[in-house]
């Protein structure tokens, strides 16, 4: 008698990720579409319609069957078309779940930039996504005996497919690959945000971590602490308005995000060894500013 046997290798990680909810929407008068974010991750697919999500600082069409994954703490909101398209999508709410996006960033040299989003066409595979939905929204539904355990399977399937079905998509199973992805999350908000009056507990909140442990994360991830970032950052940028423009010296300091032009020169001379003063007579690139 032959006999074959298959061994599974024992599993990388325990996937504890968890649905939070399922819900359809469909564009109508009532609609209200207000930027807001979540500790969590979203899953939307597009079932009909068309219309525009707006992602962090980004304006993205989407037409139907395009799925679109955006990791927590991304700003974002979703606005249908005015034409005969309203825009209509089914969206799941995943908890401890972060999923990455190869191709869209570093993680070397300092240079740390990830995309809080990604945006695929699932148009072959509509059937499969959707059979996947409508068995969780009828486990939900029908609440039989174990129906918490049969949403994780079927989720799991479903995320694995989405997976398989590009090279671009990769889960995070490691909780510290987690933290260091948050980290560059608060450090590329910081670049695009440095002018603004940015605080430690302003970040906490922005990273769901208490100041302690993001002060403590950053550092290791990024080298300095959150605070000396901003003011690495906001030194950097004064730099180059100094040697570029004719700016006053007080007016560098306000549109790089100090308070008074005091302070900047303190801080200026402290991170570069010079007044700013002497740092633009070196550098000008008009000798004569």
């Amino acid at each position: 008698m032959g006999n074959t046997r298959y061994l599974i290798n024992k599993k990388n990680y325990d996937p504890n990720y968890e649905l939070l909810y399922i819900s359809k929407s469909k564009f109508e008068n009532d609609w209200h579409s207000t930027a807001h974010f979540h500790p969590f991750t979203e899953i939307f697919f597009i079932t009909d319609g068309k219309g525009a999500f707006h992602l962090d600082d980004a304006i993205v069409n989407v037409n139907k069957w395009d799925l679109i994954v955006i990791n927590p703490n991304c700003l974002h909101t979703e606005k249908s078309s005015l034409s005969d398209s309203p825009l209509e999508y089914i969206v799941l709410g995943v908890d401890n779940l972060l999923l990455n996006f190869p191709e869209s960033y570093s993680l070397t040299n300092n240079e740390q930039q990830i995309n809080l989003y990604k945006i695929m066409n699932f148009s072959k595979d509509k059937d499969l996504i959707l059979n996947y939905f409508n068995q969780l929204i009828n486990e939900i539904e029908n609440k039989e005996f174990n129906y918490e355990h049969a949403c994780k399977s079927i989720l799991t399937l479903f995320i694995t497919h989405i997976i398989r079905s590009t090279t671009s998509l990769q889960f995070i199973e490691e909780s510290q690959e987690k933290l260091n992805l948050e980290c560059v999350k608060i450090k590329n908000y910081i670049d695009s945000h440095y002018a603004q009056n940015i605080t430690l507990d302003f970040l906490s909140d922005l990273s769901y971590m208490n100041k302690f442990h993001l002060v403590h994360t950053f550092t290791k991830h990024i080298g300095v602490s959150p605070i000396n970032y901003v003011i690495n950052k906001r030194i950097q940028e004064a730099k180059n308005l100094l040697a570029t423009t004719s700016y006053s010296i007080r007016d560098i300091a306000s549109i790089v995000g100090f308070g008074n032009s005091s302070y900047f020169s303190q801080m200026f001379k402290k991170v570069t060894g010079i007044s700013p003063k002497s740092y633009r007579v070196k550098n000008s690139k008009d000798k004569d500013i």
